[in-house]
């Protein structure tokens, strides 16, 4: 590194102090100058209390002349911090419900020089319970003290002459209103007391009212419960007399329809005996009619059987006369033969050829003979196969004769079977026609009957159901009404209990630890007349349940007030560590902004004596 470099490294740290200085002195300037130019204020800090402990929710107003300028309320531990701008006059009321009222004349005007200075004053203020019912009084109404610029001090300070007469004055107040706190303390306990012997005495009456309310009332139900079953069992009844009506009906129309089937069995049954008792004279007449065929037939073939053999025995005697007078003829031939043979025999005789004569006739004789007989036989035969075949044309005859009559018997048979079963068909179609058509038209006029009692029944039973529906919503309505009026006025009750016991409640509250001492004692007592007396064990449980219900309703109090002070307490202590993170913040600020203008003011050189922060240190001032 040679010289030239060096010189150049040093140049240039040199210049860069030059304008750290040069940035730090602008700064400074600028921060003198600001704070000189921001104006000063007084900074009222501390804690409002009564009996020594912190009240917190005390209002506090500003009034700048005759100006509301400011409203705020103290935080945990009756906490307060506020400004007032300088060069004014203020009057700072303190005040809370059931306390009275304070307020601190504030005179925030300072010399010239001092008017960019910020100030600090810490105090404390005791606001007092005030009887209920009691105006402000008179002597509470000026300023309990006055603050102002102490030109000793060079800082805010109190008139102490003027504190001291108003703290006196102010004690005598204070000892006027414990005074008649412990009176109206007094008079509340002894109201409390007798508000808890009539609330006990009430809650007894309303129990037993309740009690004969809720007996009433279940009187009237079970009255209307009696009502409403008696009407129930009138339309039961009268349902059952309906149905037992229309059940008589139905059978009656049901027996009619019964007989009417009965009937159309019955003519039923007429028509087949009828048609039954014509078949049998059918029949019987077409067996006479067989049975008469059969007797012509067997007639007709014994006549045949009888003329046959009749004509036999005469062809018989023919062929017998034939036989006898082709015999006879023969024999007569036989003898003229014979006569004439003799008369040969002779006339042979007389010659030598006789005998050859002889033979030869003879042998004629005997061939005519034979042929006669021959002739005889065959004319026998013939008259014979004549007969046989005239036999066979007649039995052939006769049979065609029988076929053709029991062909023609058929045919009138199947002709007059035909007819009858059609004439039957007939009369069975038609008085089966009749049949249906009657019994359709009773069985229509018997449904037109019975869907007009169906009609008039479904009418009957929906004009009864209908009648008792809207009976029954009557009822219910009513019963709704009431039921809706017990629970309105037991609702009613209820609620008045509940304000009746929040008001207890929160009158028990203001009540001291000594009072419910008292109270518990008073209870005591109570219970030991009570035991003492040998009051009933009805009136004893009523008693204990009273006082369960007080303790109940007691306990739901408690809760809810525990949940309610648990949750006014979170919400507090929110509000508190919010503010708290406020005041640190406003604090930080204040000393952030002091610790400023004292640098400030060191950096410039010499600080007037006379200027700067003033802290008042007397912390023990009480108003």
């Amino acid at each position: 590194m040679n010289i030239s470099q060096l010189k150049q490294i040093t140049l240039n740290k040199s210049l860069k102090y030059v304008r750290i200085w040069t940035i730090a002195l602008i700064t400074l300037l600028f921060v003198n100058n600001t704070y000189a130019q921001r104006p000063g204020y007084l900074e009222l800090l501390g804690n409002v209390q009564q009996d020594g402990k912190g009240l917190e929710g005390a209002e506090i107003k500003v009034m700048k002349g005759a100006e509301n300028s400011d409203n705020l309320l103290t935080s945990a531990g009756g906490k307060f911090i506020f400004n007032l701008d300088l060069g004014h006059l203020y009057t700072i009321v303190f005040s809370k419900n059931g306390t009275i009222t304070k307020s601190v004349l504030v005179d925030t005007k300072v010399p010239e020089s001092y008017e960019n200075q910020i100030f600090s004053f810490k105090f404390k203020i005791d606001l007092f319970k005030a009887p209920e019912g009691v105006e402000q009084p008179k002597e509470a109404a000026p300023p309990v003290t006055k603050l102002g610029y102490s030109e000793a001090y060079e800082d805010f300070d109190y008139d102490p002459e003027y504190s001291k007469s108003r703290k006196v004055e102010m004690d005598v107040v204070k000892q006027k209103m414990a005074q008649e706190v412990i009176k109206q303390e007094a008079l509340r306990a002894k109201a409390e007391e007798k508000a808890r012997q009539d609330s006990i005495a009430q809650a007894k009456k309303e129990e037993l009212a309740a009690e004969k309310a809720r007996r009433d009332s279940l009187d009237k139900v079970r009255e209307q419960q009696k009502i409403e079953e008696a009407k129930l069992a009138a339309i039961e009844r009268e349902k059952t007399d309906s149905i037992a009506k229309e059940t008589a009906r139905l059978s009656a129309v049901a027996a009619l329809i019964a007989a009417k089937e009965k009937a159309t069995q019955d003519s039923l049954v007429a028509v087949e005996k009828i048609r039954l008792q014509a078949e049998a004279a059918e029949k019987a007449r077409l067996q006479a009619e067989k049975d008469s065929l059969a007797r012509i037939e067997e007639k007709a073939k014994q006549d045949s059987i009888l003329l046959a053999k009749e004509k036999e025995k005469q062809e018989a005697l023919a062929r017998s006369k034939a036989e006898q007078d082709s015999l006879n003829k023969a024999r007569e031939e036989a003898k003229i033969a014979d006569a004439a043979r003799k008369a040969r025999e002779k006339e042979v005789s007389d010659s030598l050829n006789v005998e050859k004569e002889k033979a030869r006739i003879a042998a004629l004789e005997l061939a005519a003979a034979e042929k006669v007989k021959q002739d005889s036989l065959a004319k026998v035969e013939k008259e014979r196969a004549a007969a046989e075949l005239a036999e066979k044309a007649r039995l052939k005859a006769e049979q065609d004769s029988i076929a053709q009559a029991e062909e023609k018997q058929k045919q009138e048979e199947l002709k007059a079977k035909k007819e009858r079963e059609r004439l039957e068909a007939e009369a069975a179609a038609k008085a089966e026609k009749d049949s249906l058509a009657k019994a359709a038209e009773q069985a229509r006029l018997a449904e037109i009957e019975r869907k007009a009692q169906e009609k008039a029944t479904a009418d009957s039973l929906a004009k009864a159901q209908e009648k008792a529906k809207a009976e029954e919503a009557a009822r219910i309505a009513k019963e709704k009404a009431e039921k809706a009026a017990e629970l309105a006025a037991a609702e009613a009750t209820r609620q008045k209990a509940i304000a009746d016991a929040q008001d207890k409640v929160r009158q028990e509250e203001l009540a001291k630890i000594a009072h419910d001492r008292a109270v518990q004692d008073s209870l005591a007592q109570v219970r030991s007349k009570f035991k003492q007396d040998s009051i009933a064990d009805a009136k004893e449980k009523a008693y204990q349940l009273e006082l369960a219900r007080q303790e109940k309703i007691k306990i739901e109090k408690d809760s809810l007030a525990k949940v309610q002070k648990e949750q006014e307490e979170e919400a507090l202590r929110l509000a508190a560590e919010m503010k708290k993170k406020q005041e640190e913040e406003a604090a930080k600020k204040r000393n952030d902004d002091i610790e400023a203008q004292k640098k400030a003011l060191a950096a410039a050189g010499k600080a007037d004596p006379k200027k700067g922060v003033k802290r008042h240190q007397r912390l023990q001032n009480r108003f």
